[in-house]
């Protein structure tokens, strides 16, 4: 087949394809999760230091399961609400009538890592940077997708493939041909982007995205994990790919955990955040020791290290229309840029009861950057704070219901 669209509202013929006959026990819950900022303190070297209190998460999601057949709604309250469909993070159906097997169909996270939370902030994966991560890798969240589990804990693993896509698509005309953003005159204009539209399904004629990832549960304490990534847009000569193996360590006493990556991206050159080839390293290891019922020490560390190459941007012509380059584009075209970031974090935890808990802590993190061999260049075109070090204290209140 050469065109596949997976759609949400399939998720309808999913229900009643394999929709048991005779029970109708319905079980549904809600649970929620919501972050308070009570005081935290930033300060980026060479500006100035602010004060932060507010919602730092906000998140709702809702589980219904009637026998074999279940569904998620996670609500993002605290994302950007502008787009379509974008306050749904997850919304998906799942049917387990087979022994071992999962089968889900629907909009939410594609895995392949082994995300966990730092200290006091995101880990780089999920974007939790004072100064601007620049990794082009990150939680995948917000597909469209279509994936299948088999095993279990009692069977020693569990491996999960997913087939998805991405919730926008570029315009082409009647010939195929990319349709620009651009500015100027009808024969001379200079391009700005390429013209997307949101949809809420994927045509793999267009567009096809590939995730594994595999659990191994070694005893009750230990699991390691392997993810494999990649992407194609059809318009892009180049693939993304990425590989991700990590280790969690858990028990009434300690927990350990450990991320690495490696990932190659690349995007056309007018997309946002384009990069004509982006290598990336990434490592984490944390632990959370637990002193007594009430207190716990976390420590987390990260290390992320890009090479990213930029296009050649020059004059064309296309349709008997003249296209240039803007000023910012000539800036840093062809230029290689390596940087490389670190975080170390530290933080107490004190736990009100179950389920809510304040956490007290710090982070310093640092960002150097290389623009064709050259560093401790002051300003750096799309490098946001390229050479800079950061500072941070944390206190948050967060709560699960």
């Amino acid at each position: 087949m050469k065109k596949l669209t997976c759609s949400l509202s399939l998720s309808f013929l999913f229900l009643l394809l394999f929709r048991p006959m005779s029970s109708y026990a319905l079980d549904t819950s809600v649970r929620g999760f919501i972050a308070l900022d009570a005081l935290n303190y930033e300060k980026v070297q060479k500006q100035k230091g602010a004060a932060v209190i507010g919602i730092g998460v906000l998140d709702l999601k809702i589980f219904a399961e009637q026998d074999e057949m279940s569904a998620s709604i996670k609500l993002d309250l605290d994302g950007k609400l502008d787009k379509e469909n974008n306050i749904f993070e997850e919304a998906y159906a799942t049917y387990k009538g087979v022994p071992n097997m999962r089968f889900s169909l629907g909009k939410g996270v594609v895995r392949f890592q082994n995300l966990h939370w730092g200290a006091i902030e995101n880990t780089y994966q999920d974007g939790g940077s004072v100064i601007s991560s620049d990794n082009g890798y990150r939680k995948v969240s917000r597909k469209a997708f279509l994936a299948a589990s088999y095993g279990g804990r009692s069977l020693g693993f569990i491996n999960q493939f997913t087939l998805w896509g991405d919730s926008t698509e570029m315009s082409q005309t009647q010939e195929g041909k990319l349709i620009y953003v651009s500015s100027g005159s009808n024969t001379a204009k200079q391009i700005t982007g390429y013209r997307l539209e949101e949809v809420t399904a994927f045509n793999t004629s267009k567009q096809t995205g590939l995730a594994n990832k595999l659990e191994l549960f070694v005893t009750d304490s230990l699991k390691l994990t392997a993810g494999q990534f990649y992407y194609k847009n059809k318009m892009h000569d180049r693939p993304n790919y990425a590989v991700d193996f990590g280790a969690n360590f858990e028990n009434s006493m300690v927990e350990v955990w450990v991320d690495l990556l490696y990932g190659v991206s690349s995007k056309l050159p007018y997309e946002s955040f384009t990069t004509k080839k982006k290598e990336e390293y990434f490592l984490q290891v944390g632990a959370e020791f637990v002193l007594n019922e009430k207190w716990s020490v976390i420590s987390n560390n990260e290390v992320l290290y890009l090479e990213d190459q930029q296009h050649t941007y020059a004059s064309f012509v296309e349709d008997s229309i003249t296209y240039s380059p803007t000023s910012q584009q000539v800036e840093k075209s062809g230029a290689i840029y390596k940087i490389l970031l670190y975080k170390v974090e530290g933080a107490f935890e004190y736990k009100l009861n179950r389920s809510a808990q304040l956490t007290f802590g710090g982070l310093y993190e640092k960002k150097s950057t290389k623009r064709n061999g050259v560093k401790n260049l002051s300003f750096v075109r799309d490098v946001r704070n390229a050479n800079a070090e950061a500072f941070k204290l944390a206190s948050t209140v967060s709560f699960w219901f």
